[in-house]
């Protein structure tokens, strides 16, 4: 009796050891866009070997394509594949809410105390290095004087220009530049410490499968691209070479990033989900699309400097957004060479 018993409790401890090595496993699996290799170590760190037992269980179960639900569901079971988004929107600032206003000239944005102040201070004429790269501001006074209509005020909204005003058919790509967006000590300013390091935990996850952590920026969204933000992220490198067949479109982009690159590094402001918003009218009056090509650095809900937080955190962000700048650069210079190649076939 005691050896079948023995028997039993050996077999339960072998199923155990097999559950935890599950990760180790999953590192087996193809490299392609959906599966496991490059996110692996992150997700244990993150999630733990249990977690990591489930993700890989159900992705050797439903494919690949299933891996994105697979892991909601390892990091907070029971959740639906949008957890991890609604929870990563709600941290950054998000894009719910906008509302046109001054005949489309003006966007009206509900955000925290944080962006409401920098775009104040931008006003004020704080930060001017940034001046020719983030969008223009104004009150809700001066707003309401420009349509009459009611809305938000300076205490819950902002009101920036409309990068696309003017345009006939306007196509855009919503690009969230660092390798994290988010910081744990920079959480802890608004909230506690438990609850700072579950958000923490989960926009890890996000930033790991959405590539970010990858490629040091991810396609947060952009016209036709589905609202996924998941598989819009993972297919960061595929969205930006397809937003334009034309190169000339990419060459009059590239000089505009290496003004913010540039401005970003003058202001001495950190940078956490940040993102590089770009526009083109695929309608152009002119004929042509280059032309029209432009793009703002938004979304500062998460902006901070040496008076809020750390020398050694400041820096370590402003190094962050750098790095995912210079990396936004160099593929977009690439998509250039392709459509230019490709043009000429």
């Amino acid at each position: 009796m005691h050896h079948r018993k023995d028997r039993t409790r050996t077999e339960d401890l072998e199923r155990e050891r097999r559950a935890a090595r599950g990760g180790a496993t999953a590192t087996r699996q193809p490299a392609d866009a959906g599966s496991l290799p490059a996110f692996t170590a992150s997700l244990q760190n993150t999630a733990g070997n249990a977690a990591m037992s489930q993700v890989v269980d159900t992705a050797r179960q439903g494919g690949a394509s299933t891996v994105p639900g697979a892991i909601q569901r390892a990091v907070h079971p029971g959740a639906s594949a949008t957890t991890v988004q609604r929870a990563e929107e709600k941290a950054t600032g998000g894009h719910g809410g906008i509302k046109k206003r001054a005949d489309g000239r003006v966007l009206e944005k509900p955000t925290n105390d944080v962006e409401r102040n920098f775009y104040s201070d931008m006003r004020a004429g704080k930060h001017p290095e940034l001046n020719d790269v983030v969008p223009g501001s104004h009150t809700a006074g001066a707003v309401k004087e420009m349509d009459s209509e009611t809305g938000g005020s300076d205490d819950t909204h902002i009101y920036i220009d409309n990068l696309t005003q003017g345009m006939n058919k306007p196509k855009l790509l919503d690009i969230k530049v660092g390798e994290s967006t988010s910081s744990k000590q920079e959480l802890l300013l608004t909230m506690k410490k438990a609850d700072a390091a579950k958000k923490k935990a989960k926009l890890k996850v996000a930033d790991v499968m959405t590539g970010s952590k990858l490629n040091d920026y991810r396609v947060v969204g952009g016209t036709d691209l589905g609202g996924s933000r998941l598989k819009n992220g993972m297919l960061s490198k595929r969205n930006i070479g397809k937003f334009s067949d034309d190169a000339s479109v990419y060459d009059e982009l590239l000089p505009q990033l290496a003004q913010v690159r540039q401005a970003a590094k003058s202001s001495g402001l950190a940078f956490i989900a940040a993102s590089v918003l770009i526009a083109v009218d695929q309608e152009p009056a002119d004929g042509s699309q280059a032309a029209t090509a432009k793009l703002n650095l938004i979304d500062f809900a998460h902006t901070f400097d040496t008076n809020t937080m750390s020398k050694e955190q400041t820096e370590k962000y402003q190094k962050r957004f750098d790095t995912g700048m210079a990396s936004l650069i160099k593929d977009v210079g690439a998509a250039a060479e392709k459509a230019r190649k490709e043009g000429a076939e």
